[in-house]
């Protein structure tokens, strides 16, 4: 166990080869990782352990990520971690329907596994770091965390999720996909020191 992780990880997977590499990558950024490699585990560990964030594969033995998916939105015994991000991981090609549901369930960010664990980590930094900050919101004493702040940092999390969205977009498509001028998400992405490639 890392001792202070940033927090805690699990992972729905039944490829052990990749929990392995995956336990050293998680621990090297800085998290505990738990493993399920099975739909029935994974939700056996939501009900045991704090977790902080699902990395859910599309493909597991008995169900795929998409089931296991709408019990964790839909079933009451879960009710309380409906706001849990959930990440997939997946090495199968998904449908544009497949696609669809996992963003309608809530999915933070749909990633290819041969595209290297960067994506992940980085993905996975900025979710967890929103979930505890939405989580303890109401118990941060208003002089250590103002109002504007937190709304800083939920404008940069919406910013971001559009381009990562879209990351072949110019910034004119995605200003006119979040509702505001150019010039506005120009001077917003200097703000938070956003680049695009």
């Amino acid at each position: 166990m890392i001792p202070h992780p940033k927090g805690t990880l699990l992972l729905v997977e039944d490829d052990t080869a990749l929990q392995e590499n995956l336990a050293v990558v998680f621990r090297i950024a800085g998290y505990d990782a738990l493993f399920a490699a099975n739909a029935q585990e994974g939700f056996a560990a939501l009900g045991a352990y704090q977790i902080d964030l699902v990395v859910l594969d599309h493909q597991l033995l008995g169900t795929n990520g998409l089931q296991f998916f709408e019990v964790l939105v839909f079933d009451q015994q879960f009710s309380h971690l409906r706001d849990l991000p959930v990440v997939v991981f997946t090495g199968v090609a998904l449908s544009e329907e497949q696609k669809r549901s996992y963003l309608r369930f809530g999915a933070k960010a749909i990633i290819a596994k041969g595209t290297g664990f960067n994506d992940l980590v980085r993905i996975i930094d900025r979710e967890v770091e929103t979930y505890k900050l939405i989580a303890n919101f109401d118990r941060i004493a208003p002089r250590r965390f103002s109002l504007p702040e937190y709304l800083n940092h939920i404008e940069k999390q919406i910013i971001l999720r559009a381009l990562i969205k879209n990351p072949a977009c110019s910034q004119d498509s995605i200003a006119k996909e979040l509702g505001i001028p150019r010039s506005t998400l120009s001077r917003k992405m200097g703000e938070y020191q956003i680049r695009l490639k």
